[in-house]
């Protein structure tokens, strides 16, 4: 079956989507190593990884499919935030719609019968729940920290940890 060019189009502009936001997340990481909280920025660098990898799974699949894929240039993200928890609630967000496009990916997929396409995209639905869940736990954490530098200390070396298997 062709790969349909509408889905084609819309998984090249979630691949542009998907590297703004490892973008976002840079910016948060260099955010976070000026306010000295290198756990943060630790962890913010490894989401922006993560997308990275995102972006290259969609990436492969177009190719899969001998689709065309084309990239556009990304917005320059913010650089500083008011507070760490201005910038995970603004990484939250980034989270939230990044799930609402994986969504209208997954309806265009079902509308036209792009079988293979629905089938990788639960991957990413799956990925979007964690992902919403890790970051909205992690901003309830900081903002119970509020405006204590020692709790946010804590928190920080906490994430500049090693990840426990």
């Amino acid at each position: 079956m062709k790969f349909d060019q509408n889905v084609a189009a819309a998984l090249n502009q979630q691949i542009n989507n998907e590297l703004q936001a490892s973008y976002v997340y840079l910016a948060m990481a260099a955010y976070f190593d000026a306010s000295k909280l290198p756990g943060f920025a630790k962890w913010f660098r490894a989401h922006a990884e993560e997308e990275i990898d995102h972006a290259m799974r969609i990436y492969d699949f177009i190719v899969k499919r001998d689709g065309a894929v084309s990239l556009n240039g990304v917005a320059q993200p913010e650089k500083t935030y008011a507070s760490p928890a201005a910038a995970l609630k603004t990484a939250l967000a980034m989270e939230e719609d990044v799930t609402a496009q994986i969504h209208k990916l997954f309806e265009l997929a079902h509308d036209v019968k792009e079988y293979g396409t629905q089938n990788m995209l639960h991957w990413f639905l799956e990925e979007q729940i964690d992902e919403e869940d890790l970051f909205r736990h992690l901003l309830e954490q900081v903002e119970a920290a509020g405006d204590s530098r020692w709790h946010l200390l804590t928190l920080d070396r906490e994430l500049a940890a090693p990840a426990k298997q």
